[in-house]
């Protein structure tokens, strides 16, 4: 099937409207066509800068993408438009200042129609704006590789969270000490290298500091590697994994800590990759906590075997013992509190939802404040579901960035560009292979050695002028055919590669005889009815497309309802902003790119990261990952309104010195109450401790009581505790 995208600029459109009203108003006249074009109009905003605006998208082809911009403002940055067919959106955005705006509407992809087009004020719940601090908290990162997000914790029991940073390789895995006066220190040391992928934090000896569990690859399937422990001894890291009796390993991705015989310490969950299962064919394993820094093998019938390799550890069916979300495909199983797990995916998930694929995260969230665990899982394409006929053709910028399999195979495809093109940001992913990838030009097929991924190399029509009837080895042949045609192909004589990657610059329009890859899912919302969960995700305005790697929760405005956080893959080779989904409090999520945690320049891919509060100062903060190739980034979080909060710190528990991990945490207000678990904000690979629990109140100006249940049964009850601060369990007698 030819598919050929062309560049075409419509004529400027300006319509002059009077404004908003408080009824929406719509601003077109008839349905505007964009094939990959420019379609501006005059706007006048009114009554507020915060609007919520109405789109209704007929996509004539497979996928697009939307960007609304006002000058420098992106209004909505780069709206995933799916499939085929018609599509309704509704999302907020921010115009921060009143008064006469020319509005760009731009179109990436196939053609769409734009049927509808509405915006009405909007005097609901505040958009927080978050400020990237990186630099000024001196959180300076490399650009680099990351796997699935960091892992928070208070590690020296200060009072403030410390960060572990996952740098998959080049950049060893980090440490940052937060020294609580809004500064961060890098740890003098490294915590390993290289091959990084989750980690853990939690206390598994009980001396009040807490230890870091790492997950290492087993090096593309040849190299099993066990979990490396690093014991904390008073801010010195030693790796005590032999010595503890950690020893049987896999293609290591996900550790977890989690007390899954219910005697009070932590035991060991190890999700891994499949490739190097034991002889029994058991792909996790599982590590008994005996005590005195010893742990033992133990064997789990149904979990050891269970597809996945990423992991969410909750409570859905609450009865404070750890549940397990497994994932792609996905899977419940629920704790048992004997070190076994029985497989709820039948009662908990219809039919269509069980094994569910291209689940990349998964975040434990209350959207209703009901006290049921409910589940936001993102979904989008891995790295290696991504290489496979991917390709992005920006027609305003005159570039086509390529992602392919490197597997045995041959693509070609056919471009337009009058002039001389640039090849430029080559990636060979490294698979064992070692005699390169050279480009080929033209009949005589002189070669060029594979550049390097920073380089570039010009190419002219004269290079590279006519087409080899000859082309049998590995590498990229180009060749010019003339009246400013071009082709080029790409071969792969067997399994070289992991994936191959190139940019042509200077092209006009692009024609392949293949379907390029349709990046797009849906995430997916599931609601706990306590005995089972249903399907939310259309009712609450899930963004309805789009590849999103990971998601974060908490309550970033401070209104009593838990958001949502949600990284995207964006393109190939630049970064789109990441999702803001603002819980409403009714019944829907309103949808946001008007946040400010962007970085302009950056040219990684939405990642995944933590949310909480940096500073203590009662708004929650995100520690976000860019990934191949981006940075670590810090954002604080600015709110404009005057709800109010409370900070409940969990410590060990009074009687028997139990940590705060599974923790259950009550607030009663007049009007409400409000249950959280301590845990993470999300998990991939990763697990975080996030033991000073956040609370929004809204308006809610007292609360009445603080109840925290230990996962042994111990309690702690707190009255009438004061609010807009920390509030503190008592530690140990």
């Amino acid at each position: 099937m030819n598919k050929q995208i062309t560049l075409l600029f419509l004529l400027s459109i300006y319509l002059i409207i009077g404004g908003c009203s408080r009824i929406d108003t719509s601003v077109l006249k008839s349905a505007v066509t964009l094939n990959t074009a420019l379609y501006q109009h005059t706007f006048k905003v009114e009554n507020t800068t915060v609007k919520k605006v109405f789109l209704e998208i007929e996509c004539k082809g497979a996928y697009a993408n939307l960007s609304i911009k006002e000058g420098k403002n992106t209004l909505v940055d780069e709206l995933d438009i799916p499939n085929k067919g018609r599509h309704t959106f509704s999302i907020l955005v921010d115009f921060k200042n009143y008064g006469i705006k020319e509005l760009s509407f731009i179109n990436k992809g196939s053609e769409i129609v734009l049927h509808q087009l509405k915006f009405s004020d909007y005097e609901g719940i505040t958009i927080p704006q978050f400020k990237d601090i990186s630099e000024a908290s001196g959180f300076t990162t490399e650009v680099t590789w990351k796997y699935g997000g960091p892992s928070i914790g208070d590690i020296n029991n200060n009072g403030y969270y410390d960060f572990v940073l996952n740098n998959h390789d080049k950049v060893p895995a980090k440490l940052f000490w937060n020294k609580g006066n809004g500064q961060v220190e890098e740890n003098k040391k490294p915590l390993m290298k290289w091959d990084i992928h989750g980690s853990a934090v939690a206390d598994y000896d009980n001396d009040g500091d807490l230890d870091i569990l790492i997950s290492q690859g087993g090096g593309n399937g040849t190299d099993p590697q066990p979990p490396h422990l690093l014991r904390n001894d008073n801010g010195t890291f030693k790796h005590v994994s032999k010595e503890v009796g950690i020893t049987l390993g896999a293609r290591g991705r996900s550790v977890r800590w989690i007390d899954m015989d219910l005697d009070g310490d932590l035991d060991l969950l190890f999700i891994n990759a499949e490739g190097i299962n034991a002889s029994d064919g058991a792909q996790h394993i599982l590590y008994e906590n005996l005590g005195e820094g010893k742990f033992q093998n133990r064997k789990s019938e149904g979990i050891e075997k269970a597809k996945g390799e990423r992991v969410l550890v909750t409570d859905i069916n609450n009865d404070q013992i750890d549940d397990l979300i497994l994932f792609e495909p996905l899977s419940i199983w629920l704790g048992n509190g004997d070190f076994t797990f029985s497989d709820g995916s039948e009662k908990w998930l219809s039919k269509k939802m069980q094994n569910t694929e291209y689940i990349t995260g998964a975040a434990a969230i209350d959207i209703d404040n009901d006290g049921h665990l409910d589940l936001y899982l993102s979904r989008g394409k891995t790295y290696y579901q991504t290489a496979n006929k991917s390709f992005d053709f920006d027609p305003i910028h005159q570039k086509v960035d390529i992602r392919d399999e490197g597997n045995k195979g041959v693509t070609s495809m056919e471009f337009d560009a009058y002039g001389d093109i640039v090849l430029s940001n080559m990636f060979l992913w490294y698979r064992m292979y070692d005699d390169g990838f050279p480009i080929y030009l033209g009949s005589e097929k002189v070669a060029i050695n594979s550049i390097k991924e920073i380089d570039s190399v010009k190419v002219t029509q004269e290079m590279a002028k006519g087409w080899s009837t000859e082309r049998t080895k590995n590498g990229w042949y180009f060749g010019y055919l003339g009246n400013g045609k071009w082709k080029v192909e790409w071969i792969r004589n067997n399994d070289i590669y992991w994936d191959v990657r190139l940019t042509i610059s200077g092209v006009q329009s692009v024609t392949t005889e293949w379907n390029p890859q349709n990046r797009n899912v849906q995430d997916i919302l599931l609601r706990n009815t306590g005995n089972g969960f249903v399907d939310k995700s259309i009712e609450w305005n899930i963004p309805k497309g789009g590849s999103h790697q990971g998601v974060t929760v908490a309550d970033f405005n401070n209104d009593g309802y838990s958001d949502l956080f949600v990284y995207r893959f964006g393109f190939l080779q630049s970064r789109v902003t990441d999702w803001l989904l603002l819980n409403n409090g009714r019944g829907q999520f309103e949808l946001t790119t008007s946040h400010g945690a962007m970085d302009s320049n950056d040219k990684g891919h939405g990642d995944m990261g933590q949310a909480f509060d940096y500073d203590l100062d009662g708004n929650v903060d995100l520690l976000s990952g860019s990934d191949n190739y981006g940075k670590w980034y810090l954002y604080k979080t600015l709110n404009t309104n005057d709800f109010n909060f409370l900070e409940v710190r969990v410590n060990y528990s009074e009687e028997k010195n139990v940590d705060p991990i599974s923790a259950i945490v009550i607030v009663e207000t007049a009007s409400n109450t409000y249950k959280k678990r301590v845990g993470s904000a999300g998990e991939i690979h990763s697990q975080s401790l996030l033991n000073t629990v956040h609370f929004g109140l809204g308006k809610e100006d007292k609360v009445k009581k603080v109840t925290i249940k230990w996962r042994n049964g111990e309690q702690c009850i707190i009255n009438t505790p004061p609010i807009n601060g920390v509030v503190s369990t008592p530690k140990m007698k």
